[in-house]
């Protein structure tokens, strides 16, 4: 036991420390950390000295640790854009609607109307395809607009397309979040799809204290309700971070991040690594590393597969979608951040550029645990025994398992009749081999409505349903107590902060949620029902749900 002065917390009940004590009830918290653990002689102890004692209603875990966000390009779009995702819209003309709406009310961005939907919203809005610019053209043809569909497509009007001149992406090599895409007609006019190019619209973004509210407004309603005190966010401006530093020093938003400087959105990759290396950030804020893209998204057609692309998603016979960054490229970026001690984060949706980045790494050698993570790695997996390969070059896989009722369940065989239905989010395969994925939302704008609860993550590595509420690959499951263990220390391994979060141990951050129920007893269809009771960061009380 530690020093008999009064601690500044004692919690008392059922607890799941993460680690591998379960033989606590009380824990004790000074100056912001877990200064003690034991079972109900601890709190006898303090009982006898006098200190007060909060009683657990339900069970206390560690805080949420969600390692993959676009926490700063969500919040901005919440406040600023029209949504339009479904449910909340079935129809094009429901898009429509709500985009007139927004135009009656002056709901603009600069002279910008911007609306944001889902992830593969062609497909599930009703008609199967996305509006049109001429479709758009009946909401403004003097306004430009935007309908973002994810993180990676966009469709534009008319106005818009002549605004941006998005001819001059055409043919162009390495884009923001994958190469770009700008769809044209026979004629070779531009149809108004785009993808990959979003931060080159110029749309104007939301003032300093206009971003700061909107973190506060997102990250209180949308994370800490849902007991997520630690982020890993992917950074796209320094615009971004002043707000994002403005709002973590007053305390607006206490959360504990983790942030990667996205390249080239942040900055070149160069540039990005030196600012990771001399940042100095302050509240609850830290630069862990950089971000680079090996290929682009499912949803624009344009995630690197071994396999190729059904005709119908297709723009020729044998397309395998397209690598963004070339192999001299990603081992530079490899061997650049292993030199400065820092992390580097790889996005890789598709097959073959999760295999152009193990053979990064690999020829690289050497590279210290925890100094890669691949985002995405084994979302979709052709070949199980390439996992053997994530072992042996020790790199971290972040995985999404949310995305396999998003669009990886149903929209995955689509785009690959061939070799879709297999693969597909294989968790029980990956623990099998004694690899623990750290789970995340990868939250952003157009993420599903709820995505950014752990809860609904958790449940989906347990139930499995894909969109259309379908079973998907059962026998790839997992338990609710492994899910817990990849949304808390696997996630704090993949931000480099083992043993100060997402474990309640002696010497941890005293970030914890109390849940009303164990969800490990409960039914599966339940889990997402589980609700927050309170968030404690540092030993701080920071969310409290009303009384029922």
């Amino acid at each position: 036991m530690t020093t008999d002065s009064y601690p500044d917390l004692v919690l008392h009940g059922q607890v799941l420390t993460m680690s591998n004590r379960s033989d606590v009830t009380t824990v004790v918290v000074r100056d912001g950390r877990i200064s003690d653990l034991g079972d109900d002689s601890l709190l006898h102890h303090h009982v006898g000295l006098g200190a007060d004692i909060t009683e657990i209603e339900g069970i206390l875990l560690p805080g949420f640790v969600d390692p993959h966000t676009h926490f700063s390009q969500y919040a901005a779009s919440r406040a600023t854009a029209i949504d339009c995702r479904v449910p909340l819209v079935r129809t094009i003309s429901d898009v429509l609607d709500a985009l007139r709406d927004g135009l009656r009310a002056q709901r603009f961005c600069g002279p910008w109307l911007v609306g944001y939907g889902n992830l593969f919203f062609d497909q599930k809005l009703a008609e199967r395809r996305l509006p049109t610019r001429e479709e758009l053209d009946r909401v403004s043809n003097r306004h430009p607009i935007v309908v973002h569909c994810g993180g990676h497509v966009s469709v534009l009007n008319t106005a818009a397309l002549e605004r941006v001149r998005v001819e001059r992406f055409i043919g162009s090599t390495e884009g923001l979040w994958g190469r770009p895409v700008i769809d044209v007609d026979k004629s070779g006019r531009p149809t108004g799809l785009v993808a990959e190019i979003d931060r080159h619209l110029g749309i104007p973004e939301p003032d300093h204290d206009e971003l700061v509210e909107a973190f506060t407004t997102t990250y209180r309603t949308e994370f800490l309700k849902h007991g997520v005190t630690t982020i890993g966010e992917m950074l796209e401006s320094e615009h971004y971070l002043d707000a994002l530093s403005a709002a973590s020093t007053d305390g607006s938003v206490p959360a504990r991040f983790g942030l990667y400087a996205m390249a080239p959105s942040f900055a070149p990759h160069e540039r990005a690594l030196s600012w990771v290396r001399e940042a100095n950030l302050p509240g609850r804020l830290t630069a862990c590393g950089t971000k680079v893209f090996a290929d682009g998204g499912y949803s624009a057609r344009n995630a690197a597969s071994n396999a190729p692309y059904s005709a119908d998603h297709a723009p020729y016979a044998g397309y395998r979608g397209k690598l963004n960054l070339e192999r001299p490229v990603l081992v530079a970026a490899v061997e650049d951040t292993q030199a400065a001690g820092v992390q580097l984060a790889i996005h890789t949706n598709g097959t073959r550029a999760q295999q152009e980045a193990l053979d990064a790494v690999a020829m690289v050698g050497g590279v210290r645990r925890g100094g890669v993570r691949i985002e995405h790695l084994g979302n979709v997996l052709d070949d199980p025994s390439t996992i053997r390969r994530w072992r042996d070059t020790g790199v971290l896989p972040v995985m999404q398992p949310g995305f396999l009722r998003n669009f990886i369940a149903d929209f995955v065989p689509m785009l690959f009749p061939a070799t879709g239905t297999r693969g597909r989010m294989p968790l029980r395969t990956i623990l099998d081999e004694g690899i623990w994925p750290a789970f995340s939302s990868d939250v952003a704008v157009g993420g599903e409505i709820g995505a950014s609860n752990p809860l609904s993550t958790i449940a989906a590595s347990v139930d499995r349903l894909g969109y259309w509420d379908r079973p998907v690959e059962p026998h790839e499951a997992i338990s609710v107590g492994e899910a817990l263990r990849c949304h808390s220390l696997a996630a704090a391994e993949a931000l480099g902060m083992t043993g100060e979060v997402g474990t309640i141990d002696i010497g941890a951050r005293a970030d914890m949620v109390v849940l009303d129920r164990d969800p490990r007893t409960v039914d599966v269809e339940t889990i997402r029902d589980v609700g927050v009771r309170q968030v404690w960061i540092d030993g701080v009380l920071e969310y409290e749900a009303a009384p029922a």
